[in-house]
């Protein structure tokens, strides 16, 4: 059993091995052990960071066991020589590291509201067709009529239509010169999709690829066309360069677009992704296939919406600023660990 402000390392998995928690009260697993200072003077916040140092985990990782199963060892763990400074100056460190970790993590949590909200208003208003009507009262609640879709089964509002994607978006179709020599431009493929979420924190470089990419718009929106069932959707925070495993989307009309996103990154898109995707072990879904996905449409309805909530452009910020603080959370971790930088 561990306490609040324990540091656990996990010592099996070749994905997991070292990585380093505080602060997770609870029962640990027996592939992990809790690292307990037996001298006074260590602040645990501060070997939490020092353990975090990447050229410590590098350590761990070309000393592990060869084993198909990655492992720490206790004495892999006994001969790291650590810097310590005085328990004063470990809290200013620990300080300066924790303040800019606890500005990433509340950022995620605004993403995270601002998500939840969206797509809650969304399903209020396109789900459940609960959008305020003429009196500002939820129209199916509060009696709007309702007429049988035969293309949709199911029953949609009076007046309102359906509409394929491809009639809300177009594919992005420009490929990047892979010619241009030494690029180093922020791009985005599958392995830094998170499931589940369309905000995507994560991003490569060009760099890694030698073909297949596209150019990428801030706010493009885009959908993993692998495996579909891992639910990666979202949009893309900067401009840069997508591979050729994610489709690329742009709204044909800006008043559209909230409407458009939550529509791609939606449970009932992923539905239809994947009992449209081709293959067994690796499925694939086409980008044409997504377009053809129907959806009641009002334009009046979807312009109040894009109007009342605005969140890609708060996200994308928090993205954008996560990424250069875990930057210099990174840059300044080494040099503060050995003493070649000083807090004052």
């Amino acid at each position: 059993y561990v306490s609040q402000n324990d540091v656990v390392m996990i010592r099996y998995g070749s994905q997991t091995a070292g990585r380093v928690v505080i602060g997770k009260e609870g029962i640990i697993a027996n592939n992990m052990f809790r690292i307990i200072p037996i001298v006074d003077g260590i602040e645990n916040r501060y070997l939490y960071y020092f353990l975090k140092n990447q050229a410590i985990h590098n350590y761990l990782m070309n000393g592990q066991s060869s084993s198909t199963m990655p492992a720490i060892t206790f004495d892999m763990m006994n001969d790291i020589d650590i810097y310590l400074p005085s328990i004063k100056d470990q809290q200013k460190i620990a300080l300066v590291l924790y303040s800019l970790d606890s500005k990433i993590e509340l950022n995620n949590k605004i993403n995270t509201e601002l998500e939840a909200m969206a797509k809650t208003l969304y399903n209020y208003w396109f789900v459940q067709f609960d959008f305020p009507d003429k009196n500002g009262k939820p129209y199916k609640t509060s009696g709007g009529k309702m007429i049988y879709s035969e293309e949709l089964k199911k029953e949609i509002p009076e007046g309102w239509e359906v509409r394929q994607m491809n009639q809300l978006l177009k594919k992005n179709t420009e490929k990047f010169n892979l010619n241009i020599k030494n690029h180093d431009l922020d791009t985005i493929d599958l392995s830094v999709m998170p499931s589940a979420t369309m905000c995507l924190n994560e991003k490569s470089s060009s760099s890694s690829f030698d073909t297949n990419l596209f150019k990428l718009n801030k706010y493009d929106i885009l959908f993993g066309g692998i495996r579909p069932y891992l639910l990666k959707a979202g949009f893309s925070p900067f401009d840069g360069l997508v591979t050729g495993t994610v489709h690329s989307f742009r709204v044909k009309d800006q008043n559209e677009y909230n409407f458009a996103i939550i529509t791609m990154v939606h449970d009932s898109m992923f539905k239809f992704a994947v009992s449209n995707s081709k293959g067994t072990k690796m499925p694939v879904v086409g980008a044409d296939d997504l377009l053809c996905y129907k959806v009641a449409y009002n334009k009046d309805v979807i312009k109040k919406f894009n109007e009342l909530i605005s969140f890609k452009e708060i996200i994308s910020h928090n993205i954008i600023e996560n990424q250069k603080l875990s930057e210099l959370r990174n840059w300044l971790l080494p040099m503060l660990m050995n003493g070649q930088v000083k807090v004052k």
